[in-house]
């Protein structure tokens, strides 16, 4: 009996392993990767394919790029292309296994490049700035993205692509979605930067890319200017240490914190203290300028400080001081 039951076993064990050698490789048993995953325009791919079903490296393969064979050879599981200016590539490989099964994997690909454009959400600088305005620790960013894709009539609406953000390799689903080409967010004081990384696809899926860019905060800075009682704020000349001379008549000094947030200056957030001599001096509103007058018959210096803070952000505070003459 045992005898009996060994040779129906061995037939069994035969049986399968005859089986597994004519077994059909179905195209879904073949991998075919590229990397990077998402490319852009004018860009160096490398495709790969792979399987634990049958060995690649033993088979025949030929890769096309759009329909128009660009290399093959016995064990070339691996090619690398360029997409150039491109906007739809075909990517095809045809495969001979050993045991002459001819499969067909494919791809398609379409670079595009994402323009990530970027601002400070709530950090002030006065009017006419020409430059950008930046972020301080604890402030506000607000990034945009841009898919450059080339159409018919070369118009595009952003609200037409689904937008997956990442912020230093978190996903920020509240702010991911159709139509959701922006993400803000605050800075943590114990970040130095940040990394943002957004996802971008259509709806038909024929579309994926990605951007990327890393942000860092900046320092606040204040920048003292003279107020002239007629023409203003003079913001084409600043005030430097020890070259600044009180007039007869009294002068005003006008401060301008860059980069500090809040933008709004008369915010309850913002606190401004004035100093002359290490001594704290009460000012009327605007609250970022200090009326100076003379003393008649007495010359000398003084130190004029100010500092200003965020009362509800730890390391925002920015400070400046200046010897001034009267």
């Amino acid at each position: 009996m045992f005898r009996k039951y060994s040779i129906l076993i061995l037939i069994l064990i035969i049986t399968l392993w005859g089986y597994s050698l004519n077994a059909q490789v179905r195209s879904t048993d073949i991998v075919l990767e590229i990397s990077p995953e998402n490319p852009i325009p004018n860009q160096n791919v490398t495709a790969k394919l792979s399987s634990y079903v049958t060995d690649v490296n033993k088979a025949y393969i030929s890769w096309l790029v759009n329909g128009e064979r660009s290399s093959g050879g016995v064990g070339k599981h691996t090619f690398s292309f360029d997409t150039k200016n491109l906007t739809n590539i075909d990517l095809t490989a045809m495969i001979e296994t050993i045991d002459g099964q001819n499969l067909v994997k494919n791809i398609k690909i379409s670079p595009v490049n994402v323009d990530m454009l970027w601002e400070g959400y709530d950090s002030y600088v006065p009017p006419f700035y020409k430059g950008k305005a930046m972020v301080p620790s604890e402030g506000m960013f607000k990034v945009v993205a841009i898919p450059n894709i080339n159409t018919v009539n070369n118009t595009l609406n952003t609200n037409n692509f689904s937008y997956t953000w990442e912020k230093d390799g978190q996903g920020q689903s509240n702010s991911s979605g159709w139509g959701k080409n922006s993400f803000t967010f605050k800075n943590s004081y114990l970040e130095r930067g940040n990394g943002i990384n957004v996802k971008i696809s259509n709806l038909s899926g024929d579309i994926n890319t990605e951007g990327n860019l890393t942000l860092g905060t900046t320092k606040p800075k204040i920048l003292f200017y003279e107020k002239d009682p007629i023409l203003g704020t003079k913001l084409d000349t600043t005030l430097e240490e020890g070259e600044f001379k009180i007039k007869k008549e009294g002068s005003i000094i006008v401060a301008i914190p860059y980069f500090i947030s809040p933008k709004k200056l008369n915010s309850k957030d913002l606190a401004f203290d004035w100093y002359i001599n290490d001594q704290k001096t009460a000012t009327e509103e605007p609250r970022n300028q200090i009326n100076l007058k003379t003393v008649t018959s007495q010359k000398g210096t003084a130190n004029l400080k100010l500092i200003v803070n965020n009362t509800k952000a730890l390391f925002t505070g920015v400070e400046k001081e200046m010897e001034i003459d009267f």
